[in-house]
């Protein structure tokens, strides 16, 4: 009706409403390799590397990355293209943008009701011989991780490492990575929950989003991903492997 409201006034039949759109800027491109795993006419699918963050008030992320790389939506497009979920900076893996407004808001939709299922591959610390299903409790919330053992091997520095897919049931913040630290398994290379003498240096974390299952936001077509975790996994196993044999008896 031409005046300010607060948030608190009931609106009644009649009022005339004026809604302003907030004009968002276009993120400046940022100039970085980005490999496409999958592209249509509504999403895509990208591989985030290692050190970079998803989105932000940064220059380098993810987001900028990915602008001017990826075709336009032909259906109700975005300004441009949007990630429509994040992985922490030092985890690398699959993430899924959005390119149109339909896809965002139905990928988003299914993300809050845990419809997307994600799959990690992590290296930990130590030896787990067995699937192990962990329920503890996150800031008060409840937090559910499947971690399934692929395979362990001996470590000089670690007695043992055990090659693992964690696929997070909820989705609390850093919750693999807070998991493995409460089972005393912590993920090699991570500074923030794991011990001093597992971060290697200039190695990163050894945490990848590996598989995706969806469905299509507009075809409603099962769509499953899944790619290798980087070498540097199994080369990390085998160098520990390697030295634990030749200086275990010294």
């Amino acid at each position: 009706n031409g005046k300010n409201i607060s948030s608190s006034y009931y609106i009644k039949e009649g009022d005339e409403i004026e809604l302003w759109d907030m004009e968002e800027r276009a993120p400046l491109p940022y100039d970085m390799p980005i490999k496409i795993i999958f592209e249509d006419d509504s999403l895509a699918v990208v591989f985030k590397p290692a050190g970079l963050p998803t989105s932000g008030n940064f220059y380098r992320t993810l987001e900028n990355a990915i602008q001017g790389k990826l075709a336009n939506s032909l259906n109700n497009p975005l300004k441009w293209p949007k990630p429509v979920h994040r992985l922490d900076s030092p985890t690398s893996g699959l993430v899924i943008i959005a390119k149109s407004i339909h896809a965002r808001i139905e990928l988003g939709n299914m993300l809050q009701n845990r419809m997307i299922k994600k799959t990690y591959c992590a290296l930990l610390i130590g030896k787990i011989e067995k699937d192990v299903r962990i329920d503890f409790q996150l800031e008060g919330k409840d937090s559910i991780t499947e971690l399934s053992v692929i395979e362990y091997k001996e470590s000089l520095n670690n007695n043992h490492i055990t090659k693992v897919l964690m696929k997070p049931i909820t989705g609390r913040t850093h919750q693999l990575r807070k998991h493995a630290a409460l089972i005393k398994h912590p993920i090699i290379g991570d500074a923030e929950y794991g011990e001093k003498g597992n971060v290697l240096l200039h190695k990163g974390l050894f945490l990848c989003a590996v598989k995706l299952k969806f469905k299509h936001p507009l075809t409603k077509e099962e769509i499953n991903i899944e790619i290798e975790p980087p070498k540097k996994f199994d080369k990390l196993m085998e160098r520990e492997f390697v030295r634990f044999m030749k200086y275990k008896n010294e």
